[in-house]
């Protein structure tokens, strides 16, 4: 027995080489990674954003509002029915007065009564428009226009929408290339700085040249400050749009570079009037106010309708206390003072008045176009200038310093030389956002965004 158990407690052998190499092998093994997300493009910021923005749900309110009315409209024409009950106390109770020839030793009565002082009465009764002169036909019509006005709305909408985000998007994205340019700018002033330095040991500098570089240094490192700010309250503003917390952090993905040509102008111009929701969201507000101006002429027509009601009314007096009417009737006003007209007449202007605004438009949106397409051009043509000014100026800023170290140089020289790279590198970074925000804008302008 103490043997086994001595056996059961004996330390393992050394390890084998099989046993090393599975060691060996489970210390290899890479570890299982959480899934790295990807970052976010335009497209996942568009997504986002129209599912959250408070404009669009406002347009879809709209939208649903604008369907309601138009059923309200369609159910004009179809028949009503009622159901109704009443109760009525009389001072006196109704009678007919009778005159009886007189019969001598006969009292005859001098009145017959008709119905009870109090009395229920209960009726059933339906009601259908046959003519109306055009007047629900026209409110049908004004209520479908309005649905496909409250599309052209939320259409705009959303382009309002995409074009807001999209500028917010190439901010972030902007604003963090700067600050990396400012952190060019400083970490070259501070290689610089380390030359006048070694060049000042050995005496080979004036001290004003150790002081300057001092003060660039400041002015490079404030411009730092500024560019992270910058670049946090960008992302702040992203993440406002998309409804999420303000210090959500925020990854993108650098957009594409435009590759095809913003097209011709003219062409560009004729899509816009046919596609701008801004446009035919006035012509179809016109075309309300015109069927508006329909249905308030159609109430100077004869109204024709038919009715078919069934009573009944609790009066001990009657044959028949249940009774079953069916009636057509006619309206016609014959005189209001000019109520209507002076209405339909108010509404005509109003639909003038919108035509005349989308004419204004119309030439606004060409405007914008041709303003638009401009900036594309523009800023395509300051991105191939900057391309090449950067390699310059990088060029440049080597051959300032090198002439520096070897005593050919002044120390102005290396400071203008570093000026003039860090200005040439914000001009490049803005021309390239400006040509894709340029690019944004132009589908904006000629509806297609």
């Amino acid at each position: 027995m103490l043997d086994t158990v001595a056996e059961s407690h004996t330390p393992p052998g050394p390890p084998t080489p099989a046993r090393m190499l599975a060691l060996l092998a489970a210390l290899l093994l890479p570890l299982p990674s959480a899934p790295l997300l990807a970052a976010e493009t335009l497209a996942d910021a568009w997504r986002d954003a129209l599912a959250v923005d408070a404009r669009l749900r406002a347009a879809d309110a709209d939208a649903d509002a604008a369907r309601a009315t138009r059923d309200a409209a369609r159910a004009l024409a179809l028949p009503r029915a009622t159901a109704s009950s009443r109760y009525t106390v009389l001072s006196n109770e109704p009678a007919a007065r009778i005159d009886f020839p007189a019969i001598p030793g006969i009292a005859l009565p001098s009145q017959m009564p008709l119905q009870e002082r109090s009395y229920a009465t209960h009726a059933l009764q339906a009601t259908l428009p046959v003519y109306t002169g055009g007047r629900i036909a026209s409110a049908v019509a004004a209520a479908e226009t309005g649905v496909a006005a409250s599309g052209f709305e939320r259409t705009r909408s959303e382009q309002a929408v995409k074009l807001d985000v999209a500028e917010a998007y190439l901010n972030v994205l902007r604003a963090r290339r700067a600050q990396r340019a400012a952190e060019h700018h400083l970490a070259a002033l501070d290689a610089h700085a380390a030359d006048v330095a070694a060049l000042g040991k050995q005496g080979l500098v004036a001290r004003n040249d150790i002081l300057s570089v001092a003060v660039a240094r400041a002015d490079a490192a404030q411009r730092l400050t500024q560019a992270g700010n910058a670049a946090q309250l960008a992302d702040a503003a992203y993440n406002r749009l998309l409804r999420r917390p303000l210090d959500a952090p925020v990854d993108l993905t650098e957009p594409p570079a435009p590759d095809t040509p913003p097209g011709d102008l003219a062409a560009l111009a004729s899509r816009a009037r046919s596609l701008r929701p801004e446009l035919a969201l006035l012509g179809a507000q016109a075309e309300v106010t015109d069927r508006e101006a329909d249905q308030e002429r159609a109430g100077l027509r004869p109204q024709v309708g038919l009715s078919a009601a069934a009573l009944h009314e609790d009066n001990r007096y009657r044959v028949r206390q249940d009774v079953a009417q069916i009636a057509v009737g006619v309206e016609w006003q014959l005189f209001d003072g000019g109520l209507l007209r002076h209405r339909a007449d108010a509404a005509r202007a109003r639909a003038r008045a919108a035509r005349e605004r989308q004419t204004d438009a119309a030439s606004l949106i060409e405007l914008e176009v041709r303003r638009e397409w401009l900036a594309t051009d523009e800023a395509a043509r300051r991105l191939a200038t900057t391309e090449t000014a950067v390699g310059q100026a990088d060029e440049n800023l080597r051959v300032a310093r090198d002439r520096y170290r070897n005593g050919v140089g002044t120390h102005t020289e290396v400071l203008d030389a570093e000026a003039l790279r860090s200005l040439t590198d914000y001009n490049h970074l803005n021309a390239h956002y400006d040509l894709h925000l340029a690019r944004l804008r132009l589908r904006k302008a000629v509806g297609e965004l």
